[in-house]
């Protein structure tokens, strides 16, 4: 089957909208302000972090969209080459920046009249900062740590929400304890931003997530699960499958992948669609090397490859902690 990423597959015809709406419209009714999405990586978080985006550009509820860099940029916590003060400014580059392609994105003509300016700014030092970084690898240097938290960010978002008379601005940031190699210090820098935003909602992949601490701090955790709905399955199911005969010109059996046969199996397994598409895909893979075996044989045969795949890429994968 083919894989579509969130992003694309948010504006796509494969996108089962109802489900994600749904998801979508709980959260932006949440008296929560502070929320974390959880469950695997595969079950559609992402997708309703682009959901949640989405619906703001044309509301007076606007929602950021922000995916962190995972790799390590200047170290994991300060040091004798990056101080505090090169972090905090650094990171307030970075924020900011985002701040502003999200509105060169989706507001250019708003972008070009009132922000163009801000963004070469940001950009310009930003540059001067990935220069110096580089050269203090083999020679000392002196990094501009003038600007503080929140310094550009907090004005350019105040800028905005009057420019455009938002009356809620939200923040969905992917991944979050992935940033910059799931670095505690980092993540705390940007708790310093959470309450520019009237709603924050975050996308987790710790797996050992103190509820009741999170719930006394003030976050509230909500599990995806539309994946291990069956109706729903079936026709994200439906879809790939037209997708997939498409562009690949095969001819995948839209009877019986979509059969209660093989979805009632694949269901029980949770509700990660990634992971029932890769059975999916592997069981139409079996039947052409297994035509001995019955399809519930086949079936069987490709949750175990898939489960045994899974199990790979997990123990290959970074481990990841929230900082809360």
């Amino acid at each position: 089957m083919i894989k579509i990423k969130a992003k694309d597959l948010i504006n796509s015809n494969e996108l089962v909208r109802e489900p994600v709406d749904k998801e979508v419209n709980d959260i932006l009714n949440m008296k929560d302000k502070r929320i974390i999405l959880t469950g695997n990586r595969g079950t559609g978080r992402s997708t309703v972090l682009y959901g949640l985006k989405n619906k703001g550009l044309d509301s007076k509820e606007k929602t950021i969209y922000h995916f962190p860099a995972s790799i390590i940029i200047l170290s994991k916590e300060p040091n004798e080459r990056f101080s505090d003060k090169v972090f905090d400014c650094f990171y307030e580059l970075c924020f900011t920046y985002r701040i502003l392609e999200f509105i060169k994105i989706n507001y250019p003509m708003i972008f070009e009249k009132y922000f163009k300016k801000d963004n070469e700014l940001v950009e310009n030092l930003i540059n001067k900062y990935y220069i110096a970084i580089n050269n203090s690898l083999y020679e000392e240097v002196s990094f501009d740590t003038n600007i503080t938290t929140k310094e550009l960010s907090l004005d350019t978002l105040k800028r905005f929400r009057e420019i455009m008379e938002i009356e809620k601005l939200n923040i969905a940031i992917d991944r979050f304890d992935s940033v910059n190699g799931s670095s505690q210090y980092v993540q705390q820098i940007y708790k310093k931003y959470f309450d520019m935003f009237d709603k924050v909602i975050l996308v987790s992949d710790d797996k050992n997530l103190d509820k009741q601490e999170l719930l006394n701090k003030g976050y509230n955790l909500r599990k995806i699960t539309y994946g291990n709905d069956k109706d729903v399955l079936r026709e994200i199911v439906r879809r790939r499958i037209l997708l997939n005969n498409k562009e690949k010109n095969e001819k995948i059996s839209e009877e019986i992948f979509t059969s209660d046969l093989v979805l009632d199996k694949v269901v029980q397994l949770g509700n990660n669609i990634d992971f029932s598409l890769g059975v999916l895909s592997c069981i139409n893979h079996f039947f052409s090397i297994y035509n001995e075996h019955s399809v519930e044989e086949i079936i069987d045969k490709s949750i175990e490859d898939r489960k045994e795949y899974a199990k790979k890429i997990e123990r290959i994968s970074p481990k990841r902690t929230l900082y809360l």
